[in-house]
């Protein structure tokens, strides 16, 4: 038992050594940049804290979330406070692995980042992973109405457990490339959000709406964003010529969306029930 457990230990460090460092540039850069990407969220921030609603404004067209009061497990709660609790749990999930992937970088010249980095480890596996899956998982489930949303929305965070549980596995095994592209699928996942807000963005501009007649977020934006985000994880690992071992969960993702695109109702400029 205790030469398992050293050898274990051993696999565990020798994944943080000097020779270890496994993203790509390529890949740094794209976590950098979907960090970064979070800045979208200062307009609707700042709109809620003024009016105590989410939502904002674009091209001269304001839009509200409606804000229903949602029994889940028969427990009323206002939608407002599930985007308010979410939006924080992914905020502060977001900030903790992105610190990681930085931790990682430097660590090969200190040893004591390697050592914040593995600490680190515990607290959001154990602590801000359940929190944002809880709330991810209330909105997608209860606020979402729409079949295609729901099932896109819900996706995400069931891909990003499959990719720390993914990770979990390259780490304990010492198969520092398999962790590293996990946690980068994870990330790229949990920064769906910036680009999900970037799209909206942008088919606002082009005169398309954001809400459909229901109130529901149109199709489009889960839509393009899923597009988007195979894009991104498909250049990723691509640079770091890995993308056909990591072909798996991004063929989960589009098989995903293609199975919704055919048998569920949809629509680019709506949200059919």
């Amino acid at each position: 038992m205790n030469t398992n457990n050293m050898l274990d230990e051993s696999r565990i460090g020798r994944t943080f050594e000097k020779s270890t460092l496994s993203l790509s540039r390529t890949q740094f850069v794209i976590v950098c940049s979907a960090f970064v990407a979070n800045l979208v969220f200062i307009p609707s921030v700042s709109h809620f804290v003024r009016s105590g609603t989410w939502g904002g404004g674009v091209a001269g067209m304001s839009w509200q979330l409606p804000d229903p009061q949602e029994s889940i497990l028969g427990v009323s709660v206002s939608s407002y406070t599930l985007i308010t609790c979410h939006a924080a749990a992914a905020l502060l999930l977001a900030a903790a692995l992105f610190s990681q992937f930085v931790l990682a970088r430097r660590g090969v010249r200190s040893p004591r980042l390697v050592a914040v980095h593995r600490a680190m480890g515990p607290v959001i596996l154990c602590t801000l992973l359940p929190a944002f899956l809880i709330f991810a998982l209330a909105l997608s489930l209860w606020v979402i109405d729409t079949p295609f949303n729901r099932v896109m929305f819900t996706l995400l965070p069931v891909m990003i457990v499959f990719a720390i549980v993914r990770a979990l596995i390259g780490l304990r095994r010492g198969d520092r490339d398999l962790h590293a592209d996990s946690m980068f699928l994870a990330f790229i996942l949990l920064e769906a959000a910036p680009i999900y807000r970037i799209v909206m963005f942008v088919f606002a501009r082009l005169g398309g709406q954001v809400l459909a007649p229901n109130g529901e977020p149109v199709d489009a934006g889960a839509l393009l964003r899923t597009v988007i985000v195979l894009v991104v994880l498909a250049l990723g690992f691509w640079s770091c010529h890995r993308l056909r071992r990591n072909l798996l969960p991004m063929a989960i993702i589009a098989g995903v969306l293609v199975g919704a695109l055919a048998f569920l109702p949809w629509s680019l400029d709506g949200a059919p029930a």
